[in-house]
């Protein structure tokens, strides 16, 4: 059942997520994270978060692959759901999601990278943020829930607010993108 409060629910855990990030500042290392149903009451959806113990180490092996240079985290996101959705490994994934005998209801993944695109630009400028060469740095958190509904939050480094989009029905070109797929992946690998 395709739930609208389930909806908001999933939105709001993910507000505070980013609002978290946020008092922690920049600079962090990316997370993932399932979204789980800890409702009480039937009329008032409630999710809780747990993030996937991943060795920090993952990170900053991707960090440092070229000096001077880093690669998007999305890369390591990407190896990262080769190695989880594997037959060796893909049990872990289950076993995690199902700990406590709690129901999992959507992947996020937390991460800072730099926005290139035209419309990011656009749109930092007009917030009066400068747009240098190389990018605007951006905090995401990017996730899929088991309705197909796709959630992202951003926020511009240096800005008070953040950007939230849901999208119901995303459009192919969305669900395409490394993100969502890898999400959408590793959801279906954890909840078989």
């Amino acid at each position: 059942m395709r739930s609208r409060h389930r909806a908001a629910a999933i939105r709001a855990a993910l507000t505070a997520v980013e609002r978290d990030a946020d008092t922690r500042g920049w600079d962090a290392l990316p997370a993932l994270l399932g979204l789980f149903d800890a409702t009480t009451h039937r009329h008032q959806p409630r999710i809780d978060t747990d993030a996937l113990t991943i060795d920090p180490a993952f990170w900053w092996l991707h960090a440092q692959t070229i000096p001077g240079m880093r690669l998007p985290y999305w890369v390591g996101l990407k190896t990262l759901t080769t190695h989880l959705t594997t037959a060796e490994s893909a049990p872990l994934l289950t076993e995690w999601a199902r700990a406590g005998q709690r129901r999992l209801l959507g992947m996020a993944f937390l991460g800072e990278g730099l926005d290139t695109s035209d419309a990011g630009r656009r749109q930092a400028a007009a917030q009066g943020l400068p747009t240098p060469e190389e990018g605007i740095p951006v905090r995401a958190v990017t996730a899929c829930d088991v309705d197909g509904r796709h959630y992202q939050i951003l926020r511009y480094r240096g800005l008070d607010t953040t950007t939230t989009v849901v999208l119901d029905d995303p459009p192919a070109r969305v669900r395409a993108t490394v993100i969502p797929a890898c999400l959408r992946h590793l959801l279906t690998a954890a909840r078989a």
